[in-house]
């Protein structure tokens, strides 16, 4: 259990870096390399894979590598902790990587800022200005109409993602699901 601290920092660093979910996201499907940055600008590196509405990252930190499936469509998060036999589920909140952040926000608090290449990927850029001050930036990819990139600044400090080598398709359905054996752990206070 002296795992759980890092494994709960790791997963609020993915769920930060992947943004503020509100509403269903695109069919998009693809596998990148994944880099996120803390508010301190410790930078952990992994792999993501996306298919339509699921999400699973795989973040290599002190050595361990921790991962996290989304299910957009269950409204559910679950931390995969192989190491000891376990899984964390918990209710899906906000984070910010999903395409629909700019479609469900108040129009008052949405900026385009143009459109801008990277890693390769056309992507157009927005800006979502939280009433508690909290701004979301997004580069969504024009394609994939998936954030290929995302930066959370608020007063804890700034987050951020980005994918490289992009990969379309071939995806499996497998990797999307809580491995068979594991035993479902509560977090305290949750």
């Amino acid at each position: 259990m002296g795992n759980l601290r890092g494994a709960l920092w790791a997963l609020l660093a993915a769920a930060i870096g992947l943004g503020i979910l509100t509403g269903s996201a695109v069919a998009a499907e693809f596998s990148a390399r994944m880099v996120t940055r803390d508010q301190s600008g410790e930078e952990a590196s992994g792999r993501v894979f996306v298919k339509g509405q699921r999400i699973r990252q795989e973040i290599t930190q002190e050595g361990q590598t921790l991962v996290t499936i989304i299910r957009l469509d269950r409204k559910v998060m679950w931390l995969i902790m192989d190491q000891e036999g376990a899984y964390m589920e918990m209710p899906l909140g906000r984070l910010s990587e999903d395409p629909s952040l700019v479609k469900g926000a108040d129009p008052k608090r949405v900026r385009q800022l143009g459109t801008e290449t990277i890693n390769g990927i056309r992507c157009d850029k927005f800006q979502v200005t939280e009433e508690d001050g909290t701004v979301v930036t997004q580069w969504v990819s024009q394609e994939l109409g998936w954030p290929i990139k995302g930066e959370v600044r608020s007063r804890e400090g700034t987050w951020s993602h980005e994918y490289r080598d992009v990969r379309r398709g071939g995806v499996p359905d497998h990797l999307f699901e809580v491995p068979k054996g594991l035993k479902r752990m509560t977090v305290p206070g949750m």
